[in-house]
C-alpha cells in the first residue's frame, strides 16, 4: 500500500513525529517545493523528508474571481466554488475527507490556506488526519501579513488541535502559533519559548515610531527591577513562577527600545506588526513606513484595515507609554476605556516623561469631560495614569501595586488634575536613576 493509505496514526509514526520537530528536516522538504506558484504536499512518513522532489507537490495558480454577492447568489456560489477548486490544498483535503487518504500526516504549504478552505479544514476526517500545517508565507498578495479572516482560521484550526508553524527559510527557524488560554488571540512563538508565552504576565510599550526618546536606561532599570522583585513577590501577576513578556508594535523608535531592552534581559520580546507600508502610496496618507525591528522574538501580523482588532489583541496586563503621537494617543485612549468599562482590571498606566508633556495631553480632556458631566461616576480614572520620569519611580509604582498599597482604581478617590505624579507619592524615588 502507498503510505498515505496504510491507516497508520501519527502516534505510531515515531520517525515522522521526530522529523516534524526538526527545523532542518522541514527546511529540506521545502527545498524541493516548486517556487513559481502555490504549492502543497502531505507528508505521512518520516522517510519522505529524505526523498522529496518537485513531483511530490500539488502546484496551482489560483486566479481571483469577481464578487457578485446577494445580487445573484447562485452565480456567487459558482464563483466561490471555482476559486475553491483552484486551491492546491483542495485535492489533498478532499481526498482526506472522503477516505482516499487514511494515514495521519502533516501539510506543507507555500502559503497559509485561504479562509474559503475552513469548512474542509475543520471537517471531521481532516482534523483527525492532519496533525500540523507548515507554511512559508501568510499570503500571495500581502506577503507576511494576515487578514482578519486568516486570523480567524488560525484560531479555529488551532482550537481543533491542528498545530500551525511558520517556517522562516532565511533565518532557518520555526515559530508555532500559540493561542493564549482565555483569549481570542495568539502569536507565532519560538519553539523553546512556548511555555513562557502561555504563562507570561504581559507588559507593553507604546510610543512613537519616529522618536526613541531617552528612556532606554529607565526602561532597563524598571524591567530589571521587576525581575528582581519577582523573586520574592507572591502576587498572581508577579512571582517566581511567572514568566514575563513585553509586547510592542514591533517597529522602530520607542518600540525598538522596548524590544531591545526586553531581549537583553531574557524577557520574551513580542511584536504586533502592521503593514503600514501598503498605505504609504495612497493619496493624502501620512505614513512613516515602519520596518520590523530585529529584537522581536514572538509576533503576529496584521493588515492596516484592522487596527482596532490588532489593538485588542495586545492583551496587556501592564501598559507602559513612552513619548508618542496620534497613534500612541489612540492606544492610550483604548487602554483607558478598557479600564473604565471593566473589561480589564484597573491596573496602573505608567507614562514615562515629564509632567508638562503628559499633563498637557491629559488635563484639558479630563477637565472638559468633568465640566460637561460626561465622566460622572468614573472620576476615579484620574488615579490610573502615573507619570514617571525615571525607571526608579516607575518601579516604585509597580512595587506598591504588587504589594497592594497603590492608590489606583475605583476604590480610591480621583483628583483634579486627571493624572498621578509618582514623584509626589514616592518622594524617596524621585529624581534618582
Amino acid at each position: 500500500l502507498e503510505s498515505y493509505r496504510e491507516h497508520v496514526s501519527f502516534s505510531l509514526r515515531k520517525s515522522l513525529a521526530h522529523r516534524c520537530g526538526m527545523v532542518g528536516s522541514i527546511l529540506k522538504a521545502f527545498k524541493s517545493m516548486p517556487r513559481q506558484n502555490a504549492a502543497a504536499t502531505f507528508v505521512c512518513k518520516g522517510s519522505q523528508f529524505d526523498s522529496m522532489t518537485d513531483a511530490d507537490w500539488v502546484v496551482t495558480n489560483p486566479v481571483k474571481v469577481p464578487y457578485v454577492g446577494a445580487a445573484d447568489p447562485i452565480k456567487q456560489l459558482e464563483l466561490a466554488e471555482n476559486y475553491l477548486f483552484q486551491q492546491c490544498e483542495y485535492a489533498i483535503l478532499s481526498a482526506i475527507s472522503v477516505g482516499d487518504i487514511t494515514s495521519d500526516g502533516v501539510l506543507l504549504l507555500h502559503y497559509f490556506p485561504t479562509p474559503l478552505l475552513k469548512s474542509l479544514l475543520l471537517s471531521r476526517q481532516v482534523i483527525k488526519r492532519v496533525k500540523a500545517i507548515y507554511f512559508l508565507s501568510a499570503s500571495r498578495s500581502h506577503g507576511s501579513f494576515f487578514s482578519h479572516e486568516d486570523a480567524g482560521t488560525l484560531r479555529d484550526i488551532s482550537t481543533f488541535g491542528i498545530s500551525v508553524f511558520f517556517v522562516d527559510e532565511a533565518a532557518s527557524t520555526m515559530h508555532q502559533f500559540i493561542l493564549k488560554v482565555g483569549q481570542a488571540a495568539g502569536m507565532f512563538v519560538p519553539l523553546e519559548r512556548r511555555s513562557d508565552y502561555l504563562n507570561a504576565t504581559c507588559f507593553g510599550v507604546y510610543g512613537s515610531n519616529l522618536v526613541a526618546g531617552d528612556f532606554e536606561h529607565e526602561l532597563h532599570q524598571l524591567l530589571a527591577g521587576l525581575q528582581y522583585l519577582q523573586r520574592t513577590c507572591k502576587h498572581p501577576f508577579l512571582n517566581a513562577e511567572k514568566p514575563l513578556a513585553l509586547v510592542t508594535g514591533g517597529g522602530p523608535g520607542a518600540m525598538e527600545v522596548g524590544n531591545r531592552v526586553a531581549k537583553s534581559l531574557g524577557i520574551l520580546s513580542c511584536g504586533m506588526f502592521v503593514d503600514f507600508g501598503s498605505l504609504s502610496a495612497k493619496p493624502g496618507a501620512t505614513i512613516n513606513e515602519q520596518k520590523k525591528n530585529p529584537y522581536v522574538e514572538a509576533f503576529m501580523t496584521y493588515r492596516p484595515d484592522k487596527l482596532v482588532e490588532r489593538q485588542s489583541d495586545f492583551n496587556l496586563d501592564f501598559p507602559i507609554f513612552l513619548t508618542g503621537g496620534i497613534g500612541t494617543d489612540f492606544e492610550y485612549a483604548l487602554e483607558e476605556v478598557r479600564r473604565k468599562v471593566g473589561s480589564v482590571p484597573a491596573h496602573p498606566l505608567v507614562l514615562f516623561g515629564t509632567t508638562e508633556h503628559w499633563g498637557g495631553k491629559l488635563s484639558g480632556r479630563y477637565h472638559e469631560n468633568k465640566l460637561a458631566g460626561t465622566i460622572k461616576g468614573s472620576e476615579w480614572m484620574s488615579n490610573v495614569p502615573w507619570i514617571c520620569q525615571t525607571g526608579k519611580e516607575a518601579l516604585a509604582v509597580f512595587t506598591a501595586f504588587f504589594e497592594g498599597r497603590l492608590p489606583c482604581g475605583p476604590a480610591h478617590p480621583g483628583n483634579d488634575r486627571g493624572y498621578m505624579v509618582a514623584a509626589e507619592v514616592f518622594p524617596s524615588a524621585a529624581g534618582k536613576h
